[in-house]
């Protein structure tokens, strides 16, 4: 029987502690580094726990173990790019108009690919219609905005609000 695969958001790591090895607290994960053109997550960005001590990178190679806390084997200092580069970044269509904003990424819990993207229209429309998911494959990272060539005739994903802000219509259930 085939199983579920679950998808983790960006909010799912930050802030999650991460220790070494050998048990000793190293900070806590500030971002997350993103491959944008091969669409998946390539690690995290940590903050340190020391006060002199600039933020340090972990690549999801050298991660041993995670759940409420990550465990570690290694870390580097290289520079990446970071999901905050491209947070709150226009996305447009085709036509130049903007759909929304960049709002988060979701991405497989085992591969760490990313297979989508959740776009916020509005704090306003998001009550009433929701926020949108596009695929990661359909969208363009440019310098100041994201293209998103989605086809029209295709399915749209919406990530909708909760029951209590909605009206219950003839395709959902009282429950």
């Amino acid at each position: 029987m085939y199983k579920r695969a679950d998808m983790f958001r960006t909010k799912d790591f930050i802030l999650m502690d991460v220790c070494n090895t050998k048990g000793r607290k190293i900070g806590f994960v500030k971002d997350i580094i993103i491959d944008f053109h091969d669409g998946e997550v390539k690690g995290f960005v940590i903050s340190s726990y020391k006060i002199f001590q600039s933020t340090i990178c972990v690549l999801k190679e050298d991660i041993v173990s995670f759940n409420k806390s990550m465990v570690i084997s290694k870390c580097n200092n290289n520079k990446y790019l970071k999901f905050s580069d491209i947070k709150n970044m226009d996305i447009v269509n085709k036509s130049g108009d903007i759909i929304g904003m960049m709002e988060d990424i979701l991405f497989h819990e085992f591969s760490f690919k990313i297979h989508g993207v959740i776009v916020s229209t509005g704090f306003i429309k998001n009550l009433i219609s929701g926020k949108r998911v596009f695929l990661l494959k359909n969208m363009i990272l440019g310098e100041e905005s994201i293209l998103c060539f989605n086809d029209v005739s295709k399915i749209d994903l919406i990530s909708i609000p909760h029951k209590l802000f909605t009206e219950v219509g003839n395709h959902e259930k009282n429950i």
